[in-house]
């Protein structure tokens, strides 16, 4: 018996060939055109930050982690129709963090390791959260009052002006009003009209920190969130509007295809492009009026950027541990790394403008299902009986609670009464105990005084002898009087020291 060991045998190019790529989102020829591309990051703050600075304080900057966007200022601003052409030559993968484009029928990734190239700014990983050092921030003196004071918003341009103004002297100071401008505007815009984040200003209290923080990967993660959400129908609307750094798409595609560089123009800001600068004009990657740049059949695309020997980047820091295998794609970088050639006829697949349009009238009759269910279990839950018992058994519980706190409420006043009566019934008491005692010694003084006078014996009270005199001379006067007052007192003391509600609970009980 002849033994014999298995191989893999390598794939023949014919095998290579059969290997399936990714599909094209739109077909070849059936882009959609006319459409705006809009982004909220101005091109032009970058110059405008820099040209606001000295020459200290932009060689401070050119040496930390956002050194490589003073370059960036220089190159061409970003086109509105050039990001059009390619968001809508996108391949369609599985990918969550990186896209492909096709351009003269080769394709291009754009990716973290492709972003962090082009920009320089530190794509790792996001630091853990300590809950130790969330206290101590939390526990400190914020920082916003010693950047700006009183001031509760401040917006990127009022930073900007400040900066030309010269407002603030302090060297340190008006370069993080530099940084947190770019950060704003730049790396991370939402709005055409951005304000300074209240957490990027106390991130900034530690310059070093706040440099070495990865604001590469949170650029990025913002920029492929706004990319990948869009899909056909999405792109073929009159104006697409995306978030974040969008003109680092545009330097990975001028890196990867050197020959765009050719067709820079000088051109004033339009309404596709944001190429406004300080006086008004810039520079752009402006599309011909050639339809596809697929016309550079020859020129050199590179499908992958190559390293920036001076900026190395360690691999393991620019992948997500949840990105998702697409076969398609390994089979894409298979022939990369193998020089396999890639033809326009390779890339298949995509939608035509009639498949977009039966797929929007498709959205359309689904939302109308969903609004018109929606509208049915509306009126179905309008019978009063079940909206009734829904009430009942929404506020049961809060009635619950309320009559457990009433209770509780009246007992504490019960008892509260309870004090007041008991308190008020011994101070009465007392006084009555008192008027007994002064009205039994006034009657008993006014008795010897009595006798006193009938015996014709005049008697000298310790009270002094005019006093005797007034009470001698008013008793003579009118001797009953007193008598009488008296009598009254007495038989009616026991109704004056009781008092009412004392009464009341008596009868009551």
């Amino acid at each position: 018996m002849v033994s014999a060991r298995l191989v893999d045998c390598p794939d023949s190019p014919e095998e290579e060939d059969m290997r399936p790529i990714p599909d094209m989102m739109f077909a070849a020829g059936e882009e959609p055109v006319g459409v705006r591309v809009l982004t909220y990051q101005s091109s032009s703050s970058l110059k405008r930050i820099f040209n606001a600075l000295d020459d200290e304080e932009v060689e401070i900057i050119r040496r930390s982690s956002f050194g490589k966007l003073i370059e960036i200022a220089d190159k061409p601003v970003f086109s509105g129709r050039f990001a059009r052409y390619m968001l809508s030559r996108q391949l369609k993968t599985k990918k969550k963090h990186e896209t492909w484009f096709r351009f003269a029928g080769k394709p291009v990734r754009f990716s973290l390791r492709e972003f962090a190239i082009v920009t320089g700014l530190p794509c790792g990983k996001f630091p853990p959260k300590s809950k130790m050092k969330l206290k101590e921030t939390i526990s400190e003196t914020p920082y916003w009052p010693s950047l700006f004071g009183k001031v509760e918003v401040v917006t990127v341009s009022a930073v900007i002006k400040m900066l030309y103004r010269k407002t603030v002297k302090d060297r340190e100071i008006r370069i993080k009003y530099a940084c947190l401008a770019i950060l704003e505007s730049v790396l991370l815009p939402t709005s055409l009209k951005m304000k300074i984040a209240r957490e990027h200003a106390e991130a900034i209290k530690d310059l070093e920190a706040f440099f070495s923080f990865p604001w590469g990967r949170l650029a990025f993660d913002m920029l492929m969130a706004s990319i990948r959400e869009r899909d056909e129908i999405a792109l073929s609307q009159n104006t697409i509007a995306v978030k974040g750094f969008v003109l680092a798409l545009q330097l990975v595609m001028v890196e990867a295809i050197p020959a765009l560089t050719e067709v820079v123009q000088d051109t004033c800001s339009s309404s596709e492009s944001d190429s406004e600068d300080i006086d008004g004009h810039g520079r752009d990657i402006s599309v011909d009026k050639r339809s596809d740049y697929n016309v550079y059949v020859q020129v050199i695309v590179r499908s992958v950027l190559p390293e920036d020997p001076f900026r190395p980047i360690e691999g393991e820091y620019v992948v997500y541990s949840d990105e998702e295998h697409d076969e398609q794609v390994e089979n894409m970088l298979h022939r990369l790394n193998s020089n396999s050639n890639f033809s326009t006829s390779m890339f298949r697949g995509g939608v035509r403008k009639h498949d977009v349009d039966r797929m929007r009238e498709s959205c359309k009759s689904t939302s109308k299902a969903k609004r018109a269910n929606n509208v049915r279990i509306t009126a179905h839950d309008l019978d009063p009986c079940s909206i009734a018992s829904l009430v009942i058994d929404k506020i049961k519980s809060q009635f619950d609670v309320m009559e457990t706190t009433i209770k509780v409420a009246c007992s504490r006043v019960d008892a509260l009464e309870g004090n007041v009566v008991g308190q008020v019934e011994s101070v009465l008491s007392k006084f009555k105990d008192e008027m007994l005692a002064c009205v039994k010694d006034m009657v008993s003084a006014l008795c010897k005084e009595q006798v006193v006078h009938h015996n014709g014996t005049h008697h000298i009270p310790p009270l002094g002898v005019g006093e005797v005199s007034v009470r001698a001379n008013h008793t003579d006067q009118d001797p009953d009087v007193n008598a009488n007052t008296i009598r009254n007192v007495l038989s009616h003391i026991s109704a004056y020291s009781t008092p009412p509600r004392a009464t009341k609970r008596s009868q009551v009980l």
